[in-house]
């Protein structure tokens, strides 16, 4: 009987793990499915950093690659990422990698975020984005549909990787090395 009970409970959490792992891929692939395509060309942006210096997009194309990175200070899973955007930046930055951390919190929580930055030491620029009537402007105009999701812009000018979700370690640097030679 107790060994019957202990299967039952197992069993029952076994089928919990796979049922939110099937959803949670389902949801990841659904906000991805918005997201502008690979191949495609990308859409101009000037946005304003931390230190208030505008960068514009068009500035940075074909010289270098460059991966943005759009996240909040309330999402978990971009805290997990955001170190790994930090390793890719550190190992790629020398070899013509522009990493820009797009913010969705806007600068009200500009206090926040600058603490955030610096506790955590990350070497990559943060880019407050833009809201017009209560709307993402760069984000929506590249399919954003949840955080974290890169976009990734390789030097021939074109996307070369997006991803929604805590990005693979592996799958991005493979994407970042294909965009640098491009």
């Amino acid at each position: 009987m107790r060994k019957l009970k202990k299967l039952s409970v197992i069993a029952i959490a076994v089928l919990m793990i796979f049922t939110t792992a099937a959803a949670f891929a389902k949801s990841v692939e659904e906000a991805s499915e918005g997201m502008i395509a690979v191949g495609a060309d990308p859409i101009p942006f000037s946005l304003i950093d931390l230190d208030g210096n505008t960068i514009v997009l068009n500035d940075m194309l074909g010289d270098k690659a460059v991966l943005l990175v759009f996240w909040s200070l309330f999402c978990g899973p971009c805290q997990k990422e955001l170190p790994l955007v930090d390793t890719i930046t550190k190992t790629y930055k020398d070899k013509g990698l522009n990493v820009y951390a797009v913010n969705l919190d806007g600068p009200r929580r500009g206090r926040a975020v600058r603490k955030y930055m610096s506790k955590n030491e990350f070497t990559f620029s943060v880019l407050w984005e833009q809201i017009e009537d209560a709307a993402y402007v760069t984000a929506d105009a590249y399919g954003v549909n949840g955080t974290p999701s890169i976009v990734l812009i390789g030097k021939n000018k074109k996307i070369a990787y997006v991803h929604v979700g805590q990005a693979n370690e592996v799958d991005l640097d493979k994407a970042v090395q294909q965009a640098l030679s491009d």
